[in-house]
């Protein structure tokens, strides 16, 4: 049986062999992590009806289980139960003089007692704490844009069930339009749940770059590891279907982890940096180092977190990018708290070699040193904005195409290949225009590589229209070198 395919675009980009290494829609992050399973309601005000009971938001729950009901918010759990609601404060009687209770649905039932003006009047407020199950729909991909919508989904920040609050802030705090959230569903790690969250990115089309996070104590190194890679696949998977994605990630320190580390080592010693990053070796991996972060919760008290959250920082900077051709490389982080002065210039420089992305801190200003993949193949695999910029063009050739010729009714001409032609052209020249590449093809050139659009019919399936086309991206300037001689005058 042939196999299906769907009509529509596909596009595959070459790096170009003859250059060595000599030393659309707003893209956002997407970050899986752990959330709370229970919300916390404290004084919520219900509005008394005229009936004998109230809803209150929660409904229709499930699991509602209520601590208080009070008269004025505020009251501390654990006061008197069976006091007269004419003195200030006080808390709704329990089957002593009336009664207010809520089933696990979450309305609230009212009972009169022996004292008939205990009941809240109709019309007036009473508060009510309590808490209930997350609904199902906690657990599917929500983009957020402001730090008081993520403390209302995900609640405060902590290394538990708040690490999802901690690495959105972080995305945030670091420029990012909005961010977008997946939460596993369980209270503990397993592979299972994440994967399962995981998958559900597949149909989201608005994704820069995906982290993982993990609750801090509880997953080991080797865990983590696992499940990154199969995080990849996914990458992989959405790049050839033409929603090209990048995977930002670190590694735990022994802070953080039973088996974490925090040595940069050598590529042939495991539990290290430089072998970790050099194991990756893919234009769509960024592996952030260090793997010891903190930042304070708010209380001020410091939590220990991993190099994943680091990689938050960076996806927030890219996410906040006007221009995908811009390179990171010098930007300020912010939201975490590193080592000062962590490593020297060798250090640093070994780091580097092996593929890490280093941030490092002075004055307890951290900066990106060198935003590279850990590919270093070539300067357009080992620098990241080159590799945004390949995911961009993609993007916008499949878009452009898509929405020029897709389901339109068109018949292949040789007029129709000539239009194409004319399309690629366009859509091409609007990032010139726009400052994402330097230009595009428009000659054939053996020696530099660069190839004119050219579109031909396919011989063997002739439903499908074969375009060739090549760009020549902005480079970012990493070195000067100077050559300085001195003269008798």
């Amino acid at each position: 049986m042939p196999n299906y395919r769907q009509p529509g675009t596909t596009v595959t980009t070459v790096d170009n062999p003859r250059i060595i290494n000599i030393a659309g829609d707003t893209m956002i992050p997407a970050i899986v992590g752990l959330g709370p399973m229970k919300r916390y309601v404290v004084d919520e005000a219900v509005t008394r009806g005229a009936g004998s009971t109230d809803n209150l938001s929660a409904y229709p729950a499930t699991t509602v289980a209520t601590t208080q009901i009070a008269n004025t918010p505020g009251i501390a759990v654990g006061s008197a139960a069976a006091v007269d609601i004419a003195l200030n404060g006080a808390l709704y009687a329990n089957n002593v003089a009336a009664s207010g209770s809520t089933g696990t649905t979450g309305i609230m039932t009212w009972k009169q007692g022996t004292v008939p003006v205990d009941i809240p009047a109709t019309g007036s407020t009473y508060y009510v704490t309590y808490n209930y199950d997350v609904p199902s729909t906690q657990f599917d991909p929500t983009i957020l844009s402001d730090k008081t919508s993520i403390l209302s989904k995900y609640g405060s920040e902590n290394t538990a069930s708040g690490s999802l609050t901690i690495a959105g802030s972080i995305v945030l705090e670091n420029g990012s339009p909005a961010v977008m959230l997946v939460q596993a569903s369980g209270s503990s790690y397993t592979e299972a749940i994440y994967k399962t969250a995981i998958d559900k990115l597949q149909k989201k089309k608005n994704i820069e770059s995906i982290i993982c996070i993990f609750p801090s104590g509880s997953v080991t190194a080797t865990s983590q590891q696992s499940l990154i890679t199969y995080a990849f696949t996914h990458v992989v998977t959405m790049d050839n279907a033409g929603r090209g994605r990048g995977l930002i990630d670190g590694s735990p320190s022994p802070y953080s982890a039973a088996d974490g580390f925090d040595t940069i080592g050598d590529t042939s010693t495991s539990g290290t940096y430089c072998y970790r990053a050099n194991a990756i070796n893919d234009r769509r991996r960024m592996y952030v180092v260090p793997s010891r972060v903190r930042r304070k919760d708010a209380a001020g008290n410091y939590m220990e977190l991993d190099g994943n959250y680091a990689g938050c920082s960076i996806a927030g900077l890219k996410g906040a990018q006007s221009l995908r051709s811009t390179p990171l490389t010098g930007m300020i982080v912010t939201g975490i708290i590193i080592e000062d002065e962590k490593w020297n210039e060798y250090e640093m420089n070994q780091l580097g070699a092996s593929g890490a992305t280093v941030l490092e801190s002075r004055s307890g200003v951290i900066t990106i040193r060198d935003c590279i993949t850990t590919d270093a193949t070539s300067a357009d695999t080992e620098e990241e904005s080159v590799e945004s910029v390949r995911r961009l063009v993609k993007r916008t050739l499949t878009t452009g195409l898509d929405n020029a010729y897709k389901g339109k009714g068109v018949v292949i001409t040789s007029t129709t290949v000539l239009d194409v032609i004319t399309t690629v052209g366009s859509i091409l020249q609007s990032l010139v225009n726009s400052r994402e590449i330097k230009k595009y093809g428009q000659v054939d050139n053996p020696i530099t590589g660069e190839v004119a659009i050219s579109a031909i019919q396919n011989a063997q399936e002739p439903r499908q229209v074969d375009i060739t086309c090549s760009i020549n991206p902005l480079y970012p300037m990493k070195w000067l070198s100077v050559t300085c001689s001195t003269f008798v005058g």
